[in-house]
C-alpha cells in the first residue's frame, strides 16, 4: 500500500473509532471535523479547479448536487453560481445531512443552497441505505447485490426521488447547468432517472464519479452509464486533479484509471477547452 493509501486508511479507522464513540454528536467537535475535512478536499480538488478554469458551466443555470456528502463540493458549486440560481444538494445519511445543513449556514450559504434529504435513483419511493461508520462518504444503497456481497442490512430506509421528478416539480428542468453524480455505484439507477432532465437542458454538464469496481458490487454493469451519455451527444473526458481535461477511451476505460478503483468524468455535448 501507498503512503498515501497507508494515511488514508489510518484516518479511516480513526473517524471509524470516533463515530463510533459518539464524539461528533458534539457540535464543536463535530464542526472541527468538517473544517478539517473541507481543508483536506481542497488538496488536489478537481472541481475547485474546474470552477476556476470553466466558470461558464456553472453560470446561467442551477446546479444539482447528487451525493453531497457533508457540502464540500456544495460549497464550491455555490459560490460559482450566477445570482438568481441556486444548488440543490442532495443527500440521504441523517447525520451528513444534518452538518451539511449547519455547514452551510456557518458559511453563509444557506440562501444559495437548498439541501434535499433524499437518495436519488430511478424512481420515486423510498430505499434502503447502509451506513459505513469507518468512513462518512461510504454510505451504500442497498441493492440485493450489496447485500448478498457484503453480508449486510440496511441501517436505515431513506426518502427516493428521481432527478425528472424533482427538476419537474420545482419548474426548473430547463434551468441546470451543472450535475454532479457521486453515489458510491448507485450511478446507473439516477442516469436511468434523469433522461427528460437531459434532454430539457441543452447546455448541461455533468460530472459523475466512473467506478466499474463500486457499481459492480452494486449489481450494475458500468458500461451502460457511459452509452447514456454517448447516444444523447455528449463528449465524455476524464476531468483530472487541476480541472484540465482528456479525452476519455470508452474502448479502453481501465488505461484511465491505472489502478484506481474511480475516475472522474466531464460529459457535455459540446467539448470544453482542457
Amino acid at each position: 500500500m501507498s503512503l498515501r493509501g497507508r494515511v488514508v486508511e489510518g484516518l479511516h479507522s480513526a473517524y471509524g473509532l470516533a463515530n463510533r464513540l459518539g464524539v461528533f454528536d458534539n457540535a464543536v467537535l463535530g464542526d472541527l471535523f468538517v473544517r478539517t475535512y473541507f481543508a483536506y478536499k481542497r488538496l488536489g480538488d478537481p472541481f475547485a479547479a474546474l470552477t476556476r478554469r470553466q466558470p461558464d458551466l456553472f453560470r446561467g443555470g442551477h446546479v444539482l448536487d447528487v451525493g453531497a456528502n457533508i457540502g464540500y463540493t456544495a460549497s464550491v458549486f455555490a459560490r460559482a453560481l450566477a445570482p438568481g440560481f441556486k444548488v440543490f444538494a442532495f443527500e440521504p445519511e441523517r447525520q451528513n445531512f444534518e452538518r451539511l445543513v449547519r455547514t452551510m449556514r456557518r458559511r453563509g450559504l444557506a440562501d444559495r443552497v437548498e439541501a434535499v434529504h433524499a437518495a436519488v435513483g430511478a424512481s420515486e419511493g423510498t430505499v434502503g441505505l447502509w451506513r459505513d461508520v469507518r468512513h462518512h462518504a461510504g454510505h451504500r444503497i442497498t441493492t440485493d447485490a450489496f447485500r448478498a456481497g457484503r453480508g449486510v442490512a440496511p441501517s436505515d430506509t431513506v426518502p427516493l426521488l428521481s432527478l425528472d421528478g424533482f427538476v419537474r416539480q420545482r419548474g426548473i428542468a430547463s434551468a441546470v447547468s451543472f450535475l454532479k453524480i457521486d453515489v458510491e455505484g448507485y450511478e446507473p439507477p439516477v442516469c436511468e432517472g434523469m433522461a427528460a432532465l437531459v434532454a430539457a437542458s441543452s447546455r448541461l454538464a455533468v460530472a459523475v464519479e466512473y467506478s466499474p469496481w463500486a457499481m459492480e458490487q452494486m449489481g450494475f454493469r458500468p458500461e451502460p452509464v457511459i452509452e447514456f451519455f454517448r447516444v444523447r451527444g455528449f463528449v465524455i473526458h476524464v476531468l483530472h486533479e487541476d480541472g484540465g481535461l482528456e479525452a476519455f477511451d470508452a474502448r479502453r476505460p481501465e488505461r484511465h484509471l491505472a489502478g484506481r478503483l474511480y475516475v472522474d468524468l466531464l460529459c457535455a455535448r459540446q467539448r470544453s477547452a482542457s
